[in-house]
């Protein structure tokens, strides 16, 4: 896998919990680019983490359906090898059902 995407755009204390996939991910996959979709205001946490390439930002408070079809249209844009949802959330699995990876995992 050469690119990927985290998607965990709960509240803080989920994202920061998310990380142990990123590491994990980084210690099978060292060579990949990690990038990380978390919800508007946690994006500061993770700005500098050393496994990820990239952070986006879902903005879910202001016009949550328009900035998910953006954001759908960002991450098929980006053509990531793997998308792993970690929540279970309806929108989030709509990003990975359609995001156009050649691999998604999550909830059903």
């Amino acid at each position: 896998m050469d690119k990927v995407l985290v998607i965990q755009t709960a509240f803080i204390g989920d994202a920061i919990l998310g990380t142990a996939l990123l590491e994990r991910l980084h210690q099978d996959y060292p060579n990949a680019k990690i990038d990380y979709l978390v919800r508007n205001g946690n994006q500061s946490l993770f700005t500098e983490h050393p496994y990820i390439n990239e952070v986006l930002v879902w903005n879910k408070q202001d016009a949550k359906y328009a900035e998910l079809w953006q954001m759908l249209r960002e991450v098929r844009n980006r053509k990531y090898d793997a998308v792993f949802n970690i929540q279970r959330y309806t929108a989030s699995g709509f990003l990975t059902a359609f995001s156009g990876a050649k691999k998604t995992i999550g909830y059903k």
